[in-house]
């Protein structure tokens, strides 16, 4: 009957991966790569996720010359080589803008113009037609004769103002001459990175050929940062994967002298990834590559539940020997990621589902298909050896434990500037310093979020932030100011009037009288609209119908008018705090749960020894990370999860049997901190920092257990069970003839050893 029924499960499982494996094919899950989009979930933080994503995709080809015409020339090449439906120029068609802005040349009036005829202020404004008459490096635009005091050319050169570069154009920096290629990456490509990587690569080999005989090439933008990490840390993890598995191919071979038990152990962890990955697919439309990282990660603990069958092969009683420490070790994991199911952080519910998938998987394939599949595997393992630290070293250990965790909590900060988390190559750090002294843009870049029911009314209330903006002498982008409202155009036209009345004849006298009177005299017809020539301003500045964007450097004041306003730094940032907090918050709840639990499988006592070394370690790495100076981060504290995940795993197995488990535990210990050991060496800080931070929380947790949780623990949940050996062994000793069976009637067993003293 009992096999009967374990027939039924296994049927039953294999029919469960395999729909599974059917609804992911019909409904396969995205993968995101955008690290905002893990921290950010809510329909609001959209809009800066969107955003950054809109700036982000940019990539900014600068070339540098001595000749003007050879730097103009090379970038005009480069961009000829670039293939156009993935990576384009969005630049103005200079032209067309000018043919239009000629043609409604009485409409238009710069912010600076504006403020100068509101106030009559005459004399200023003749003074800037005088100087734009007689410009030696621009050409007065449109004609003279329809527009005397030259006011189209001032508002054309006010949209250069902030030093806002066009591509190609030759600007003059410090002796040298710089065109600029600025490029948007298509929408599609953007979210394809094996896509993109490539065709940055392509820019990159583009980059090496024309620099040469005078000529620099520099690329700047977040692409090019990602195809540079991303292809050094691509080599760094394939190095280290290798190290990693012949490392724990060594060691298995070394242990047990034999390689059949890897081919269980990969299939029991690939079949553990896909389950993960199938119901996290089901549940959410997308998957955050963070997710694989620390998910797969944590899933080695499952290597912990192949070892510990293997080690304590028993033949057909292996499963049952190990049942308990296997149950406990799966129900204490997977309480403690529920909890994270309850935070408002989506990458933190896909872990948690991922995880608590993966880890029931594997720990189903233990239990159900071991016993069959590796039932013909005999292996020469090499004996068993247990040690007792004595107590003198243990509460020397623990003392000093407790004065790190001390000293160092009391000087732990925390660092939550996304800048921080990445610390890009020198060439391209000098690259975008360059790039922001040519374009004037090293300040902070804020945005305003500018709603309203149609285009029209988007425009004025651009308008009235603007205003606001020049008084405060703020520079900005924004599309209002290439494109005035017809509101603003109307008032432009009336000021026009009134300084035509005013001073035309006092001024213009080099006009004949009846063109001047003409001038005074004509109706203004038609207003600029947003037409094909001005498609640029869309793509730039324009969401969507309803929503348009202002970029405004150096700005540090709030909202205006009730538009949102953006700093990305500070909001990630400040994203990334609430975040960090959120964890934070979880680790004490965390505790908690776990406590009571592993206290309602043993008692209060041996709940509160199991949990000790997960304690005692997360605690001494905050210590470290304080006594070091180290800034405590995020993705410092997503690495605590998995430290807790993995330390709970090694105090279970050594409480509920450290005589058969010591080896196991250890063996799995030796390989998760070898492999994390070799990330810390990575040159991407993330990865390093974290490699860092789980080397150490493993080795600490596992060194905790050992001292916390001695071999007497061995066979037995509680104090007085363990009592109850001491005396087993010691009349075992004395030839009383007590064996393992008897040990389930450790009761029985004492009294009647009682009666043989007497």
């Amino acid at each position: 009957m009992r096999n009967k029924l374990i027939n039924t499960f296994r049927i039953l499982f294999v029919l469960a991966l395999i729909i599974l494996g059917v609804l992911v094919l019909f409904r396969p899950a995205n993968t995101e790569t955008n690290i905002l989009k893990a921290i950010f979930s809510s329909e609001q933080d959209n809009i800066l996720v969107d955003l950054s994503s809109k700036f982000s995709s940019k990539i900014n080809v600068i070339v540098e010359s001595g000749n003007p015409e050879k730097s103009e020339e090379v970038a005009r090449t480069i961009y000829g080589r670039l293939d156009k439906t993935k990576m384009y120029t969005s630049d103005l068609n200079i032209s067309a803008a000018l043919s239009e802005y000629e043609k409604y040349h009485n409409n238009l009036l710069s912010s600076r113009m504006r403020v100068l005829l509101k106030d009559k202020s005459y004399g200023i404004v003749e003074e800037n037609a005088l100087e734009a008459l007689y410009n030696p490096i621009m050409t007065p635009v449109g004609s003279i004769e329809e527009d005397p005091f030259l006011l189209l050319t001032d508002f054309v050169m006010s949209l250069a103002v902030n030093k806002q570069v066009s591509d190609f154009v030759p600007n003059e920096y410090n002796n040298k001459f710089y065109s600029f290629v600025m490029l948007n990456v298509d929408s599609d490509i953007a979210l394809a990175p094996t896509v993109l990587n490539d065709e940055v690569k392509k820019l990159v080999d583009l980059q090496k050929e024309y620099s040469k005989d005078g000529v620099k090439v520099y690329l700047t933008g977040a692409p090019v940062h990602s195809y540079f990490a991303s292809s050094h840390s691509i080599f760094e993890i394939n190095l280290i994967c290798i190290l990693s598995t012949l490392f724990i191919i060594g060691l298995v071979f070394w242990y047990f002298r034999s390689l059949k038990p890897l081919f269980p152990i990969i299939a029991s962890i690939g079949l553990g990834i896909f389950a993960g990955y199938c119901v996290t697919s089901l549940i959410f439309k997308d998957i955050h590559i963070l997710t694989f990282v620390f998910s797969t990660t944590l899933i080695g603990i499952c290597v912990d539940y192949s070892l510990h069958y293997f080690v304590s092969d028993e033949g057909s009683d292996t499963v049952k020997e190990i049942f308990k420490s296997l149950t406990v070790s799966l129900i204490s994991t997977v309480s403690a990621f529920i909890v994270l199911l309850f935070a408002n952080f989506i990458l933190l519910k896909q872990i948690s589902v991922f995880t608590i998938t993966g880890l029931t998987v594997v720990y189903l394939i233990v239990i159900l298909f071991y016993p069959i599949i590796c039932k013909s595997f005999n292996f020469n393992k090499r004996e068993q050896k247990n040690f007792d630290i004595p107590d003198k070293y243990r509460k020397i250990t623990i003392y000093t434990v407790c004065v790190i965790a001390l000293t160092g909590l009391f000087r732990t900060h925390f660092d939550d500037n996304i800048k921080n988390m990445y610390i890009p190559p020198k060439n391209l750090l000098n690259a975008e310093k360059l790039f922001g002294e040519l374009a004037g843009t090293n300040g902070e870049t804020s945005i305003f979020v500018v709603k309203g029911e149609n285009l029209e009314d988007i425009l004025q209330k651009e308008e009235a932030i603007a205003d606001k903006l020049t008084g405060e002498n703020i520079e900005y982008q924004a599309l209002s100011l290439y494109m005035p409202s017809v509101k603003r155009q109307k008032s432009n036209q009336i000021l026009r009037k009134q300084l035509y009345k005013d001073k035309l004849n006092e001024y213009a006298v080099f006009l004949p009288a009846s063109q001047r009177l003409r001038l005074m005299h004509q109706k203004y017809e038609g207003f600029l609209k947003l037409n094909d020539d001005f498609e640029f301003l869309k793509k730039n500045f324009l969401i969507d119908k309803n929503t348009s964007i202002m970029v405004v450097y150096d700005y540090d004041g709030g909202g205006i008018n009730n538009a949102r306003i953006i700093n990305f730094q500070k909001d990630i940032s400040a994203q990334i705090r609430k975040c960090r907090q959120i964890c934070l918050s979880l680790l004490l709840p965390i505790f908690g749960l776990l406590y009571l639990l592993l206290a309602k499988i043993y008692d209060y006592k041996s709940g509160f020894k199991i949990i000790l070394p997960s304690i005692m370690s997360v605690a001494f790495v905050f210590g470290v990370l304080g006594i070091f100076g180290i800034h405590v981060n995020l993705f410092h504290l997503l690495a605590i999860f998995l430290i807790i995940g993995f330390g709970l795993d090694y105090s279970v197995f050594r409480f509920n049997g450290a005589r058969k488990c010591a080896d196991a535990v250890l063996m799995s210990c030796l390989t998760s901190v070898f492999s994390f050991a070799l990330l810390a060496f990575a040159g991407f800080k993330l990865i390093s920092s974290l490699g860092t931070v789980l080397a150490l929380g493993l080795l600490s947790s596992y060194i905790f257990s050992l001292i916390l949780i001695s071999s007497a623990n061995g066979s037995g949940a509680t104090d007085k069970d363990m009592a109850s050996n001491k005396v087993i062994n010691k009349e075992g000793k004395n030839g009383s003839g007590a064996t393992d069976r008897d040990m389930t009637n450790n009761k029985i067993i004492v009294k009647e050893d009682k009666k043989n003293e007497v």
